[in-house]
């Protein structure tokens, strides 16, 4: 049952409790508190929220106060309510999204690191990406491909539909070569690292930016660092890798 009432926001113990609830039937709090293995303290607490999320009902009995499970035939009812309100709260969220995405811009001190974790928050990190005007990365286009899919083709469409620039060293794999036929030009320039070299994560530097993303076999972390003189190193890091790279193809050359 974890799996149904986790979206009531109960954890196991919590959804434990409750079907002893409607096991027992109408109860007094003591009684529920006693077949459940919960101090009566702790048993008012979860009390209040299952009355808040109405999922039960109190009433007072001689004096005694008694809390009863709604009838399971009401949860569909209930769920349906949760579901109207998430949809009138994301109305109401995109109605006033730009209020507030102008509060935050007025904000005084912008926050220097920000940590990313699983894809979707990632995928915020990388709508702040194709912001930037250009870029440098290293880049692995398998890892991009198969978790974020979406974004293997976005960052450098978006990147040529604005006009931008971009310098990207690929790990070598069969998408890096699809990736090179598919974007390189003369403002995005694309180039394949040595075979010897690989690694499971990306860098995009940008002029004041520097973006981590780690792709694991479960998960995506990323990290932003807004830092300009970090940023910098960065750049002048990845151009010497870049130049010592573009050397040694135009020495193999015949």
């Amino acid at each position: 049952m974890d799996d149904l009432f986790s979206r009531f926001g109960l954890n196991t113990k919590e959804t434990a409790a409750f079907l002893e609830l409607v096991r027992l039937g109408a109860s007094p709090v003591s009684i529920w508190a006693k077949h459940a293995g919960i101090n009566r303290s702790s048993m008012y607490v979860l009390l209040e929220r299952l009355e808040k999320d109405g999922l039960v009902t109190t009433f007072t009995h001689k004096g005694i106060q008694n809390v009863e499970a709604i009838p399971m035939v009401e949860l569909t009812a209930l769920l349906n309510d949760q579901e109207e309100s998430l949809l009138n709260t994301q109305s109401l969220l995109k109605k006033r999204l730009p209020e507030l995405q102008a509060l935050e811009k007025t904000h005084a001190i912008t926050p220097k690191v920000r940590f990313y974790e699983g894809s979707r928050r990632v995928e915020t990190m990388y709508e702040e990406v194709l912001k930037e005007p250009s870029f440098k990365a290293f880049f692995h286009p398998e890892r991009v491909k198969t978790s974020m899919p979406e974004y293997f083709h976005k960052i450098p469409q978006t990147l040529k539909a604005r006009g931008g620039r971009a310098q990207e060293l690929l790990i070598r794999c069969k998408e890096a070569d699809e990736y090179r036929q598919t974007y390189q030009s003369d403002k995005h320039q694309i180039a394949l690292l040595p075979k010897n070299v690989t690694f499971s994560s990306d860098t995009i530097i940008t002029k004041q930016k520097i973006y981590l993303i780690g792709y694991g076999e479960q998960d995506v972390v990323g990290t932003e660092i807004w830092n300009e003189e970090l940023a910098q190193t960065q750049s002048v890091i990845f151009d010497l890798v870049w130049s010592k790279l573009m050397y040694t193809q135009r020495e193999v050359q015949p």
